[in-house]
């Protein structure tokens, strides 16, 4: 595949497929923690996991360092280790896989849906084995799985659903916001997420046992709510030093950033839906792209805005060369070694392999930006 472009942090004049989304106000609230004289896991963390609680209705929520460390942690308090199968969609960022591969278990992968790129249940259901101890699910693009279908195979083989949610940030599923029901569902603060703390994530939990759980294990296995100053004893009273944990707690730096972003979520959610319904009104009726579907008793958040498009190499240096950048966010994870080899047995993996791609879609995009890219892929319809 041709390399075209600068590397992502050197910024030309071409339409980005990203942005990052950061406030006055986040500018403003960094600083004062900066000067505070307390940058690390402190009130502000604890004001940010208050915040995205009442906001999206999470029942219990801890916050990390990365949205990676999230999926890690969650498959550490379930219990999950060698010689154990998490079944997972293999059409995702890496990320959502080595996270069982660090954990010393092994992601077996089912296929996904062509029209909408996640995870298919029935499929999910196949492979399924007497290894098997979770269930791990991307809401692909901001758009919900198949929650109903899944959650039940979940129950029927009594299995744990991760989901996660990188890319899902204030999605509504039925009417709920993803987050508020299920399991453990995971989330990114990353950079170019549509609420950022530079670096971090969220990890949501309906189970207050596992969120004692949960907050242990990102620091060490310490119950850090429970730490207080003591004269001769750092750890708090609680500690019995039985739980292995992590160094993934978030700092007061980047809660700080994500806290006050979120005060703007609605605005930075709405440009992303405006941009993203109208590329769904005025690409509707082209005959070499295939939109996604997105089924109406669901909300996306559009973190990305991916297509099905005829000959893509084509479609991407017609793109480019308008100053419009597209590319191929994900590849099927199975094309990499360390995941076991690729598999012939996965038909509607092969397919959105092969003919993918994203389209810009962020805060900074202007009217007429978006005017322009609709414009130039009409062109490339009629060609």
């Amino acid at each position: 595949m041709r390399t075209i472009g600068n590397k992502d942090y050197e910024f030309g004049d071409e339409i980005r497929l990203w942005s990052a989304f950061v406030h006055e106000d986040a500018i403003r609230a960094v600083a004062e923690t900066l000067r505070s004289g307390w940058i690390n896991t402190g009130k502000k963390e604890k004001e940010l996991r208050e915040k995205v609680m009442k906001k999206w209705g999470f029942p219990y929520c801890v916050a990390c360092n990365t949205g990676t460390a999230a999926l890690r942690t969650a498959l550490a308090v379930l219990g999950i280790g060698p010689g154990d199968e998490v079944v997972s969609t293999p059409y995702t960022f890496i990320a959502t896989n080595t996270a069982i591969l660090e954990q010393g278990a092994r992601p077996v992968f089912a296929d996904i849906n062509y029209d909408d790129l996640n995870i298919n249940p029935q499929s999910t259901e196949k492979q399924i084995t007497p290894k098997t101890k979770a269930i791990m699910i991307v809401h692909y693009g901001g758009n919900p799985c198949d929650l109903d279908e899944i959650r039940a195979i979940g129950k029927r083989h009594k299995l744990p659903v991760i989901e996660d949610a990188a890319h899902a940030m204030g999605s509504k599923y039925k009417g709920n916001y993803i987050g508020s029901t299920g399991d453990i569902i995971c989330f990114s603060l990353q950079v170019v997420k549509i609420i950022t703390s530079g670096d971090g994530g969220l990890i949501s939990t309906t189970r207050e046992d596992w969120y004692q759980e949960l907050k242990k294990t990102i620091w060490y296995g310490i119950d850090r709510d429970a730490k207080r100053n003591n004269l001769l004893d750092p750890l708090p009273d609680n500690f019995k030093g039985d739980t292995l944990g992590f160094k993934y707690n978030m700092n007061d730096i980047a809660a700080s950033l994500a806290s006050a972003n979120i005060d703007h979520f609605d605005e930075a959610i709405g440009r992303r839906r405006e941009v993203g319904e109208k590329y769904r009104r005025e690409l509707a009726g082209c005959k070499k792209i295939k939109l996604m579907n997105y089924k109406p008793d669901r909300e996306p958040s559009y973190q990305i805005f991916p297509i099905h498009v005829r000959d893509r190499q084509k479609f991407a240096e017609h793109m480019w060369k308008h100053k419009i950048m597209v590319n191929v966010n994900n590849r099927r994870n199975d094309m990499y070694p360390m995941f076991g080899g690729l598999r012939n047995d996965l038909p509607n993996l092969k397919r959105a392999e092969e003919d993918v791609i994203l389209l810009p879609i962020n805060y900074d995009l202007t009217d007429g930006q978006v005017d322009h890219v609709i414009e130039v892929m009409k062109d490339y319809d009629n060609m």
